[in-house]
């Protein structure tokens, strides 16, 4: 907005904006909204129950119940005020039918008050407000209906459920003007709801859950930096308890309603299906979130490129989990795949989980040239062989090979500093010099790494050197 000069402290002129944005084809308003994306997340992998469990947990949802029972009594249409609201009657019977908790006609004091809209009923309000932005009903001309997705509600609870907890997302559980005198002349604090509904999702996924007492603190901070919050003490103490039940009740309550999360002992903790549901979102806005055992049903190459985007223990635990799927010929396929794919060194790895199988596929990987120094200390690693079997060459292109691994996986810098635990600088020039005529094809490449990254100007000089000679012999 602002690089298209409007004053975005003006409120006509930003629901202008928003009203011009969106009418335009939605190819252009992506291009708009993904010109400068975050960078995409690097998550670590999360542990799920099956699917089949996840079905079970969003089928005993009663917030999803109630939507469906909304969506099931209009039906093919019911009449709306001129404000968009359900009509009285409309509203009697549904608070009635699905048991809201809003009171028609208060009394308070000995005197009734009558309703005289449904839009004092804030939990019917906000269940068509949800049910609209969850795609289970919609409102043309003044009508409310059951959409396709309402009526086929139940055949899928899964997609069901992921569409309730999205739509509560984009729904406004909180919506300017409901609630108490506060915001008549103190802060409007619902925008500051609004993001803290959008972050909670992810604080969760990450945390692992969140203090509530934090979290309101952290919401009325940010009322204090956005709003001029010049009254007596007791207002703010007031303005802040009003926020603290809103943050309660609407949004976490409904939640928790819905099973997306559990509020206990003044921790906000996520179920396994709000995880899920935040994984699926991730991942379709491109960043990587990972799930534990996902890959144990894929082909060995393939559970190995996800395993190098992975750190050590996450990747022996997802190794672990494919070997468990198919104990009989997990060795064989980790084998075929250091044969031919370009992870040799991670799948000789993996082997090292397959149990006894893995030492005959080792051996035959013996006769692959390229493998043979590798497969060799794999052998003696695991006792399979003594270590006096081992000739120099072999240790020096295993360690060779695992300098170019860091390298790859964990950067120059790194891979250095493992180089340098060889030990003194004597000793790490002379098994530079020792490269000049070794057959090794990384040999080159982490010479001249070590020559530029080296902090020892005696190390790198020699690593230099000796990269010359190997170019210079291989143009001979």
């Amino acid at each position: 907005m602002t690089a298209g000069g409007v004053d975005v402290s003006k409120p006509d002129a930003v629901n202008r904006w928003i009203e011009e944005f969106n009418a335009r084809p939605i190819e252009e308003r992506a291009a708009v909204l993904d010109a400068e994306g975050p960078e995409p997340l690097n998550l670590p992998p999360i542990e799920l129950p099956s699917e089949e469990e996840l079905a079970r947990a969003a089928e005993a949802s009663r917030a999803l119940a109630r939507l469906a029972g909304l969506a099931r009594y209009v039906g093919d249409g019911r009449k709306l005020t001129q404000l968009g609201n359900l009509t009285l009657s409309d509203g009697r019977a549904i608070v009635n039918l699905l048991e809201t908790g809003d009171v028609i006609d208060p009394v308070i004091g000995g005197r009734i008050f009558k309703t005289r809209s449904t839009a004092e009923l804030p939990v019917l309000s906000l269940l068509l407000r949800w049910a609209r932005a969850a795609g289970f009903v919609k409102v043309r001309h003044g009508w409310v209906s059951i959409t396709r997705r309402g009526m086929s509600l139940g055949k899928r609870p899964l997609e069901d459920w992921r569409a309730a907890f999205e739509g509560f997302l984009d729904c406004d559980p909180v919506p300017a003007g409901y609630g108490s005198e506060a915001r008549e002349g103190g802060p409007f604090w619902n925008e500051v709801l609004i993001e803290l509904l959008v972050q909670l999702p992810l604080g969760l996924y990450v945390g692992g859950g969140v203090d509530l007492e934090q979290l309101r603190d952290d919401a009325w901070r940010q009322v204090q930096d956005r709003f001029d919050l010049r009254r007596e003490p007791w207002v703010l103490d007031h303005w802040r308890k009003t926020m603290g039940i809103d943050i309660d009740r609407p949004i976490l309550g409904n939640l928790a309603d819905l099973g997306a999360l559990t509020v206990s002992d003044g921790k906000v903790l996520p179920t396994s299906l709000g995880l899920w549901a935040t994984n699926r979102m991730l991942r379709e806005h491109g960043h990587v979130a990972p799930i534990v055992g996902e890959h144990a049903g894929s082909p060995a190459n393939e559970l190995l490129r996800a395993c190098a985007e992975l750190s050590l223990d996450e990747s022996e635990r997802e190794i672990r989990q494919w070997i468990d799927r198919r104990p009989q010929t997990a060795a064989s396929e980790l084998a075929e795949a250091a044969r031919s794919g370009e992870l040799p060194m991670l799948a000789l790895h993996a082997l090292g989980f397959a149990g006894p199988p893995a030492e005959a596929e080792v051996r035959a990987l013996l006769e692959v040239a390229e493998l043979e120094p590798h497969a060799r200390l794999w052998l003696v690693a695991h006792g399979y062989e003594d270590a006096s079997s081992l000739p120099p060459e072999s240790l020096m292109a295993a360690f060779v090979a695992g300098l170019a691994a860091e390298r790859a996986h964990n950067g120059p810098v790194a891979a250095v500093a493992r180089f340098m635990s060889l030990g003194s600088v004597d000793e790490q020039v002379k098994f530079i010099e020792q490269l000049h005529r070794v057959e090794l094809p990384a040999a080159t490449d982490v010479l001249e790494m070590i020559g530029r990254y080296h902090p020892s100007k005696a190390v790198a000089k020699a690593a230099r050197r000796t990269a010359l000679k190997r170019r210079s012999l291989r143009l001979n």
